[in-house]
């Protein structure tokens, strides 16, 4: 009895199966270990879509998911990375940063008052320094205007260690040259 309900099942299931998309299975690379010593690393870009001036305590962290690079400050715990996005509003993208470190939403006239003018390869930078001093979280961020698309730099950290990287991240910015 057991038996024949064990095959009404499986017919059943093979039945309800039957118009469905078949299996399908990917091959996904192995991704590889970079083996070079990190001072190795510093003083070589990868093929990111643009260089730059790395200051000597700085390290390149080969980008994964959407981060196109990474980067290791020396004796920080600043998470710096870029991304390139093909939208660039200033508004909406400060105040995503704002509520990340628990600050309220400000209008274009509050922020225009705090933008920081930067230049990376001819193209216009808003760079903006947002502090939350009751959670000692901050971010500093810029949005690279290259139309049709976007590069973003994004440092996150405690206050003291995006003050004290402040000025570094800015003179990166500056010395950015897209390909």
């Amino acid at each position: 009895m057991n038996t024949s309900r064990v095959i009404i099942g499986l017919f059943l299931i093979i039945l309800c199966s039957c118009g469905q998309d078949s299996i399908q299975t990917y091959q996904v690379p192995k991704q590889s270990t970079d083996l070079r010593s990190s001072q190795e690393i510093a003083t070589k870009t990868p093929k990111i879509g643009f260089e730059a001036d790395l200051p000597e305590t700085w390290q390149v962290i080969p980008g994964s998911g959407m981060r196109v690079v990474s980067y290791n400050i020396d004796g920080t715990k600043i998470d710096f990375y870029a991304i390139k996005l093909g939208m660039g509003d200033l508004v909406s993208n400060v105040n995503r940063w704002r509520s990340q470190i628990g600050l309220e939403e400000h209008t274009l006239e509050e922020i225009s008052e705090y933008v920081i003018p930067l230049m990376a390869s001819g193209a216009p930078v808003n760079f903006v320094e947002l502090y939350n001093s009751e959670l000692d979280k901050g971010i500093l961020a810029a949005i690279v205007d290259t139309k049709p698309t976007y590069w973003y730099f994004t440092a996150k950290g405690s206050i003291k260690e995006l003050r004290a990287n402040s000025s570094d991240i800015q003179r990166f910015i500056n010395s950015i040259r897209f390909d």
